[in-house]
């Protein structure tokens, strides 16, 4: 059975007639009549009553148009979700960024963009042409990609009551502008290594750390700043690539 011959048949039981059908879709009578009888024999049933007065459809034409229908439908959303993702941009992203500007601030749209979210050191050392777009605070070189757009995101110590909460949370990437400046400005001893945002996050809002954090997470997960600790803007950039890598 295929899609064609569903949409033919669709057309053929909502005109309740051969000719109606074949002038619509612009095919010859005998072709349709062709098809349809194909159907039929593939199906083991009869679709139509054949009269004067047009085809009625037999039970097995209800439940076949209801199929059609379904077929057609899941196949044109099937369609339509391959060409969005063909055209969309790759984009190759921060963790924390992806939180921040598709989350939180929509500046990019989950429907217009295949996000593709990495480590620093996973997006430092990415050397691949696959991505159109490249968002990062880590230190991301490549002559594939041409820098867009610096921008800064503001970032401060924060705990669950504004109070400092020992240990410090760093995150285990070595490459991370949030793990590099938290060692430049407290002891080593009094720093712990998490591999996840999420749950570095959660240890905070738990009074169980404090960490250097994007700044709008004192309202999203109702965290405070640390005192003796001044805000921090870490500088995050867009790359694009290369017109001359795409071809």
């Amino acid at each position: 059975m295929q899609i064609n011959d569903l949409s033919i048949y669709k057309e053929i039981y909502e005109a309740r007639s051969i000719n109606k059908a074949a002038q619509q879709l612009g095919y010859s009578q005998s072709n349709i009549t062709a098809r349809l009888k194909t159907l039929e024999n593939e199906l083991q049933t009869k679709l139509f009553v054949r009269s004067y007065q047009g085809l009625t459809p037999t039970r097995a034409g209800d439940l076949t148009y209801n199929y059609a229908q379904n077929v057609l439908e899941t196949t044109n959303q099937f369609t339509l979700s391959l060409q969005r993702q063909v055209n969309n941009r790759n984009v190759l992203i921060s963790e924390l960024l992806f939180k921040y500007l598709v989350i939180e601030k929509h500046t990019y749209q989950l429907t217009d963009y295949n996000f593709e979210i990495k480590k620093s050191t996973a997006i430092i050392n990415s050397d691949n042409s696959t991505d159109q777009m490249v968002i990062t605070y880590a230190d991301f070189h490549s002559p594939k990609y041409r820098l867009a757009e610096t921008n800064w995101l503001r970032t401060a110590f924060l705990s669950k009551d504004g109070k400092i909460h020992k240990p410090f949370l760093i995150n285990s990437d070595t490459n991370c502008p949030f793990r590099k400046k938290t060692l430049s400005l407290v002891s080593p001893d009094d720093v712990i290594e998490i591999d996840s945002w999420d749950s570095i996050i959660d240890l905070v809002r738990q009074g169980q750390g404090t960490a250097l954090l994007p700044q709008y997470l004192t309202a999203k997960s109702n965290l405070k700043e640390t005192k003796g600790f001044q805000s921090i803007k870490l500088p995050y950039r867009t790359f694009i690539l290369d017109q001359k890598e795409k071809s």
